[in-house]
Formats: C-alpha cells, sequence, structure tokens
C-alpha cells in the first residue's frame, strides 16, 4: 500500500509536492534529461504557474505518459480549467476517484471490456456515488480523457468510442412545469412572506436567466437602458452577452431588488449584503429558502427554481426564445425547451 500523503500535497499531480514555499515535481527515475537533469524540479510558487510548466514539459517528450493516472493528470491540468466551475469541481470528483481505482494501469492496453468492468463496479460501490447515474458521469468524463489521449498522440483507437461501449441507458425524469398563472399565485404575499423570493421569482419570468447568473447580478449589470448579463456559461469561451431592455416591467422589479434590505451591490443578498453565489457557483443558502418555500406549498402545486425557466423557453416563437435564452443555436431551444406536443387536425369522416 503507498505511503498515504501529507495533507498539504493531497489532490496534487502524482509526484507533486509542497516545499518551501513552491510546487516541486519528483522526478521519476530514468526521466531527469527531460527535466534539465534533475531530480527534483521546481514547478512554481503558485498553483496555476506550477500547472502551466508541468503541462508544457510533459507535452514536450514522447513516452511522458504512460499511466491513465498522467493522463488524468494532464487532463485536469489542460482541460478541466476551460471549463465552468460546477463542472470542475464535479471532474476533480470523478476523475479523483477514476485515478484511485485505475490510476497505475496503462493508457495504450485499456480496452472496451476494461471499461465495461469499470462501468458496473462503480454501479455496484456501496458509496453515495454509486448507481447507473454516476456510473455514466465517471464514464462520460474517461471517455473524453480517451479522446484527448488521441489527439495528444497517445493512442490510435478510442476504447470507449460509439459501438465499442454503451452507458447506463438513463430514463429521463419528467420535470413539471407549471402554468403562469401557478407561478403569480405563488408568489402572492400571503403564499410567500419573503420578498426576495418573489422579487427572484418574477426576474425570472422576466428574462430566462439561469440561477447562476441572477445570483450574480450586480447593480452595476443595471443601466437606464438595459440589464446587461454576461451568460456565466460561455464566459471562457463566447463570453455571450445578452441585454434586456429597461422595460417599466422589468425596471419594476429591479426597483423591488434593490429596496430590500440591506443595502448591497448585489440584487439578491444574504442578510449580511453579502451574495448567495459562491465563487464555486454554488448557492445552497438559497437553495434552502426555495425549499423551505416550496414546502409550504401542497405537493402537486410545488415547482423546481428551474422549471421556470422551461416555462419562458415555451413562450413566443423559437428564434426569440432562443435569443432570450441565450442560446448559440435553436436546436438547443427546440430540443430542451419547446413543447413536445403537436397539435393535430383529425381527419374528417367527409374526407374522400
Amino acid at each position: 500500500m503507498p505511503r498515504r500523503r501529507n495533507s498539504e500535497n493531497r489532490g496534487m499531480p502524482t509526484g507533486w509536492r509542497w516545499r518551501l514555499g513552491r510546487y516541486r515535481y519528483v522526478v521519476p527515475k530514468g526521466q531527469e534529461e527531460f527535466w534539465d537533469g534533475k531530480k527534483e524540479f521546481t514547478l512554481g510558487a503558485t498553483l496555476p504557474e506550477a500547472y502551466r510548466t508541468y503541462a508544457g514539459r510533459i507535452a514536450r517528450y514522447e513516452g511522458a505518459i504512460q499511466s491513465i493516472g498522467q493522463l488524468i493528470d494532464r487532463y485536469l491540468i489542460e482541460v478541466t480549467p476551460t471549463k465552468s466551475s460546477r463542472t470542475q469541481i464535479d471532474e476533480l470528483k470523478y476523475l479523483t476517484r477514476l485515478k484511485g481505482m485505475i490510476g497505475d494501469n496503462s493508457v495504450a492496453d485499456f480496452q472496451p471490456h476494461h471499461a465495461y468492468r469499470l462501468r458496473d463496479v462503480l454501479k455496484s460501490q456501496a458509496t453515495k456515488s454509486s448507481g447507473e447515474k454516476q456510473a455514466n458521469r465517471h464514464m462520460a468524463v474517461l471517455k473524453h480523457c480517451f479522446t484527448k489521449s488521441i489527439e495528444w498522440g497517445l493512442r490510435d483507437n478510442h476504447p470507449m468510442h460509439d459501438g465499442n461501449f454503451k452507458m447506463f441507458p438513463e430514463s429521463k425524469t419528467k420535470m413539471r412545469i407549471p402554468t403562469l398563472e401557478e407561478i403569480q399565485e405563488s408568489i402572492k404575499p400571503e403564499n410567500c412572506v419573503n420578498p426576495m423570493i418573489r422579487a427572484y421569482v418574477k426576474l425570472k419570468l422576466l428574462t430566462g436567466l439561469r440561477r447562476t447568473d441572477l445570483l450574480g447580478l450586480t447593480k452595476r449589470d443595471v443601466t437606464s437602458d438595459c440589464l446587461r448579463v454576461t451568460i456565466s456559461k460561455t464566459q471562457k469561451r463566447t463570453e455571450r452577452v445578452l441585454e434586456f431592455q429597461m422595460t417599466p416591467e422589468l425596471k419594476a422589479v429591479i426597483d423591488q431588488c434593490n429596496a430590500i434590505k440591506p443595502l448591497s451591490p448585489y440584487l439578491f443578498k444574504t442578510r449580511k449584503g453579502e451574495p448567495y453565489l459562491k465563487p464555486d457557483k454554488t448557492a445552497e443558502g438559497f437553495t434552502s429558502i426555495w425549499q423551505r418555500w416550496q414546502n409550504k406549498m401542497p405537493e402537486d402545486k410545488q415547482f423546481a427554481e428551474r422549471s421556470i425557466r422551461n416555462w419562458v423557453g415555451d413562450q413566443g416563437d423559437l428564434q426569440t426564445a432562443s435569443e432570450r435564452l441565450g442560446h448559440a443555436s435553436t436546436d438547443t431551444t427546440n430540443k430542451h425547451y419547446r413543447s413536445n406536443v403537436t397539435k393535430v387536425m383529425p381527419l374528417s369522416s367527409n374526407s374522400k
């Protein structure tokens, strides 16, 4: 059994350690020539600097990556940071677990039957991260790791390509979409005593913004002409920006947000004036408030926070709805947000 890593070194790639104010890499025997002849190479004083140095070095020489653990390390360094904060947290969790299970295995030797065996083990393990759905999440990230392995010249074929490997089939849980009348009834003062929730729901009905984008709004995003929102999901790629024209109705809702004490730069804030949205894009405090409010309703009248966005996405013509939701393509809107009900005129009995 390998020696347990010191607390300050846990979570780092294999061979890394923190010593004397620097991140350092203990060079495997026989690879010193690729690390300036050193047995311990200084990577940098900050984690981003260390990641950049390490990624640049391991990409320089053929044979630097042999094990799946090393492949996962490079993926976490180069690919994961380009994704949203929430996705980064999930991928780190999934890949850390996978690294512990198959990290010592060879990248080149991994075959479809190994993937099936791993999938089944992930499903059957007696942990919170077990079951078919969780197994699929783990395997999806591993599949992308092997996609990158081909790009990086580590393999010539994909062991989990369609036809070689299949995920567990998942049945989609149908989310109940409330009617506009139900939503409006739910936020009447007698049914919702929290003014923050009332303002939040009204603003979501007007914009259809995701929770992350709504909770991240500040007074700086509001001008006399518009509400300007940089879609958080695209910040590291296209930086898509939405400008909602400042209609009287939109202005009234924003005024309601600003009237809620205490004074704060955020539209939606805690009693201390702090944002509900954390740096990692989680918002447990807001989620708890929402759930307590929903639990006071009859069970058949309850609805999920994200269902309001789905309602908004099904309003008006497809192009306008897609633009309002900040989608790059109407295909996304049509697939995930539009009603799948097709209205059909029955054939007349007089037809010949």
